[in-house]
Parts: C-alpha cells; sequence; structure tokens
C-alpha cells in the first residue's frame, strides 16, 4: 500500500451517548477497558498507515494528553482542533496544506472489517477523485443510501431513505479514499461529505467509485450500540479482540465461592466478593468493588465502581466512580456521577 495518510473524523460532540460523553469525548469512552480511539488506530497501523490526522472539536485536550505523538500506538499522529464545527467535508478541507497524496478518511466512531489495503488498491488501480467503502445492510433507513450503476460507480445518495422499498440497501460506511484535487468542491466554512461534497461532485460529472466490503460493522453511536460493540468483541464476533484487555488484570481478587459465567473482563485490582454472581458478556474497570450476593449481567462498569451488596445490574453501563447501595436494581439503565 505504500506510505498513506489517513484522517479521523473525531469532533463530534456525541450526543446519542448522553450521559457518557458529558465528560468524556466519544474517542476516549472506554471499551473493554481502553479507550475506543485505540482500536482504530492500531488497526490503521496494522493496515500500513504512518500518518494520522485527527480532527477534534468536543473536549479535544484529553485525547490529546492521551495519544500524543503516537508513539504507543505505532503511528505519527497530528491534530487539527475545531474552532467551530466545520462539518466531516469542511474538517478535511481544513486539511489540505497536508494532503498532497492519495489519502484515507474514515470516522473516529465505526468499528468494522474493511480490508484498507483492498480498499487503496482498489481506488488506485482506477484513480478516481474518490472511492467509498459500501455496506450492505437489511434496513438501511437509519444511514446515508449509495445507489450505483452496473460498474459500481455512484448514481445517486439518499440520505435515510423513508419506506421498505429503497432503491438500495448499500449504505455509505463513512470510509473514504480520495485524492486531494476533490477538496476544490468544497467551500470554505460547513460542509458534509453526504449531503454537500459528494452530490455536488456527482453534479459536475466526476465519476466516484464504490468499494463493496461484508464483514462487522458497528456505529458507535448509541448506548445500545456501545453495549452491542462490548457484547461482540467478548464473544469474539467483532474484529479489534486481538487488541483488547486481557480478561483478568493485575491485583484483581476473586472469591471462591462467586460464579463467573460466559466472557468477562475484569480490571486491575477489581475485587469480587462472596457470592457474586458474574454473568458475561461483562466488561469491569479497574478498582471496581462487587459486594457480597451481587449479580451482574451483560454491562459494562467503568473505573472504580462500587457495587452494594445484594444488587442486581443487567444491560447497563455504569460510568466511573458511581457507588450502587445495597439491594439497588440497575436494569437497562446508564448511570454516570454528576459531580
Amino acid at each position: 500500500m505504500g506510505y498513506l495518510t489517513a484522517v479521523i473524523l473525531a469532533g463530534g460532540t456525541g450526543t446519542r451517548l448522553r450521559p457518557l460523553t458529558e465528560k468524556l469525548p466519544k474517542p476516549m469512552l472506554p471499551v473493554l477497558n481502553r479507550p475506543f480511539l485505540e482500536y482504530t488506530l492500531l488497526a490503521l497501523a496494522d493496515a500500513g498507515v504512518e500518518r494520522a490526522f485527527l480532527a477534534l472539536g468536543y473536549q479535544p485536550d484529553s485525547i490529546i494528553e492521551h495519544f500524543g505523538i503516537g508513539e504507543n500506538m505505532g503511528l505519527h499522529l497530528e491534530y487539527y482542533v475545531e474552532e467551530e464545527p466545520l462539518g466531516t467535508s469542511g474538517a478535511v478541507r481544513s486539511l489540505l496544506p497536508e494532503l498532497d497524496e492519495t489519502f484515507l478518511v474514515l470516522n473516529g466512531d465505526v468499528t468494522t472489517q474493511i480490508d484498507y489495503k483492498t480498499l487503496v488498491d482498489r481506488h488506485t488501480e482506477n484513480r478516481e477523485y474518490g472511492t467509498l467503502a459500501v455496506h450492505e445492510v437489511e434496513d438501511p433507513s437509519a444511514y446515508g443510501l449509495v445507489v450505483t450503476d452496473g460498474e459500481g460507480f455512484v448514481s445517486q445518495f439518499i440520505e435515510k431513505p423513508q419506506g421498505p422499498n429503497s432503491r438500495s440497501n448499500l449504505i455509505n460506511s463513512g470510509v473514504y479514499v480520495l485524492e486531494p484535487e476533490i477538496l476544490r468542491f468544497v467551500p470554505e466554512g460547513f460542509s458534509m461529505f453526504e449531503t454537500d461534497l459528494f452530490p455536488k461532485v456527482l453534479m459536475s460529472g466526476i465519476q466516484l467509485n464504490t468499494h463493496k466490503w461484508s464483514g462487522y460493522f458497528n456505529d458507535m453511536g448509541t448506548v445500545k450500540n456501545y453495549l452491542s460493540l462490548h457484547r461482540d468483541l467478548l464473544n469474539g464476533h467483532a474484529p479489534y479482540t486481538a487488541y483488547a484487555s486481557p480478561q483478568k488484570g493485575i491485583n484483581t481478587h476473586v472469591d471462591p465461592t462467586a460464579i463467573l459465567e460466559g466472557p468477562i473482563i475484569l480490571g486491575d485490582e477489581t475485587r469480587i466478593e462472596a457470592n457474586v454472581k458474574l454473568v458475561g458478556p461483562l466488561s469491569l474497570g479497574a478498582r471496581c468493588i462487587i459486594r457480597e450476593n451481587a449479580v451482574l449481567e451483560s454491562s459494562v462498569l467503568w473505573d472504580d465502581v462500587d457495587v452494594g451488596s445484594g444488587s442486581i445490574v443487567r444491560d447497563s453501563v455504569i460510568g466511573s466512580g458511581m457507588t450502587l447501595k445495597a439491594d439497588a436494581s440497575i436494569l437497562g439503565e446508564t448511570s454516570v456521577k454528576s459531580s
């Protein structure tokens, strides 16, 4: 694939993930006890990407402080922080002075099994201005739809189609290989790839190619998808499993009377007390205390969570530092510390 630069769009406010994103930007949400963005960066490095720009907006400092120049990720990182929202293509346009060769663009909240090398190879074979990774889904109503001709070139974009009789079931995966020349179609200010740039390019008579791929796809934009990503990773059904934290952390104590079923990750210095029942898929962060007779199932606990004795937690996300009283019942909830 040769030298390749990636632009990762990671500036969103994560509104649909509230309250999880009130104090953390979406890329820093822990997934199996690692910031989600780590998985994306490690996958890009493994695919041969050597430099990545992170286009940031919402709470950028925690991302920059954690990742630095990327020395622990296997690629060089640089940052662009928006002063005001520029949209997807607007953010990339701001990087134009740095993008003088073919480059990759991807959303920072999507987990896919896209083979980046194959995608880039398809693009370079045809040398179009842009190649879009498209994915087949049963219900495209929540996504941007891509209609193609018989040769795989884009003929139309339809945003979130309504009704069962869609013209296509190919969706825009949010991953593109682009040439710098395409950015001359992007005006200054706010601009989106899906609704502004790509339709404008088509109207100008320029072809956009597609690369159809199959496999795992998860847009971590909702709490439901955040939980399902954990479930899929723990069950070995999603990519990035190789980058996950060990199943049992350092100095973790599990009482001999505790029952553990299914795939479970226990963070460093976590303590599981007597007669606790843990049912996976389940992810517990560092320094959690699960007190006697508690039952946890299909949930995600961040660091420093104290679960009171006899409590039940199921299908829920519990933020860092939360304390659950004895005999609490948390079912299908998302709880974070308010202060």
